[in-house]
């Protein structure tokens, strides 16, 4: 007598097949990982991304990652206070030469304290427009002076003694230029010769006011030597830090496969065609490896990392797709003719919202803020 055949296994349910409580938790964690990839797009406008410009350009992306092409490796501290700082975003991926400037505290009193004071030797009682441009024009290149003087610091080596004592005499290229007289070691009340700079000083009102407990920057501190000495050593890139792209590539290999293998497994569970699936499931996961791996190679030297470094960005939009893929896909499988309904109604009014967010609010921000980065100085 033959012994009766096993039972057959019983067929994995596709999504549509899944309970309806299963089906609706499903769909708002897709929901909710696409408002979350939106946000991150977000957070990439105001790290990276140059003011006036939605996302990144090729250009940001390799000004970030490898550096400027042609620039020798520089210093954090050096890297963020160039001469031509409009048009960055005053960030650790931008400049701080604002900082100096505009983004000063003291900057608006002292210029009206110098145009108090040229017009009162011109005998005027009260400054005029020319008086207030002399006095800008000199405060200017005053502030120039003190940061033509910390690149000097740093470049001279950044010596602790130097900074302990708060007196960095100043190499023969910067003796005669104007620096803000608060900031030169005096004696007896006067400029001492060769003239020297209070570095300590120096650092105190141009970047600890910001970088310490409860400033802005409190998270990147600079109110000693040892967090200053930080960010005064060369790098052998000019692109972003070892140190922030481990952190960065940890968090994203984590975090984000995470999530976009989550996304791939209840793609992989619709009933659309084998190949389909083979093909799209891993697709982010598998951009994502080749998106950081090209953070990486962005670091290699010319012309083979600016070439890696332009290649992030289309990387990049590989992933962005294949997560769209995911939720779209998957959300029209969980559910049959009446929930497409629902889903059409639901994306057209996401595609409206965008509309009218990218008119009024986007757009405006982007204008703006393009035409602050020319005015600030």
């Amino acid at each position: 007598m033959n012994a009766p055949a096993p039972p057959s296994p019983s067929p994995v349910p596709t999504l549509a097949e899944l309970p309806l409580p299963v089906r609706l938790t499903l769909a708002l964690f897709l929901l909710s990982v696409g408002l979350g990839y939106i946000s991150a797009l977000v957070q990439l406008h105001f790290q990276h991304a140059s003011p006036g410009a939605l996302l990144p350009s090729p250009e940001d992306v390799v000004r970030v990652f490898h550096g400027a092409v042609g620039e020798k490796p520089q210093s954090k501290i050096e890297q963020l206070l160039p001469e031509d700082y409009q048009g960055k975003k005053m960030n650790g991926q931008g400049q701080m030469t604002a900082a100096f400037f505009k983004r000063s505290e003291d900057y608006n009193n002292a210029i009206a304290e110098r145009a108090r004071q040229l017009a009162q030797k011109q005998g005027l009682k009260k400054p005029d427009k020319a008086i207030k441009e002399a006095a800008k024009a000199e405060i200017d290149q005053e502030r120039n002076g003190e940061r033509l003087a910390m690149i000097a610091w740093v470049r001279n080596g950044a010596k602790e003694e130097e900074y302990t004592e708060d007196n960095f005499p100043l190499p023969p290229d910067l003796a005669h230029l104007p620096i803000t007289r608060k900031m030169l070691v005096e004696q007896n009340g006067q400029p001492v010769e060769p003239r020297a700079v209070k570095i300590q000083t120096l650092f105190r009102e141009r970047c600890a006011t910001c970088h310490q407990d409860g400033g802005e920057a409190q998270h990147f501190p600079l109110t000693n030597f040892a967090e200053i000495k930080k960010y005064a050593s060369v790098k052998t890139s000019a692109g972003m830090s070892l140190e922030k792209l481990a952190q960065t590539t940890h968090v994203h290999l984590l975090s984000f496969s995470m999530l976009y293998g989550l996304t791939g497994l209840i793609l992989a569970f619709s009933n659309y065609p084998r190949w389909v699936r083979t093909v799209l499931c891993p697709l982010p996961l598998l951009a994502q490896v080749v998106d950081i791996s090209f953070w990486w190679l962005a670091r290699l030297p010319e012309p083979q990392g600016p070439m890696f470094a332009r290649c992030i960005v289309y990387s990049g939009a590989g992933v962005a797709v294949g997560l769209l893929l995911h939720i779209v896909l998957s959300l029209f499988n969980l559910f049959r003719v009446k929930g497409w309904l629902i889903l059409v109604l639901l994306f057209a009014a996401a595609g409206y919202a965008g509309y009218e967010a990218k008119i009024r609010v986007i757009d405006p921000f982007i204008a703006q803020e393009k035409s602050a980065s020319t005015e600030e100085k």
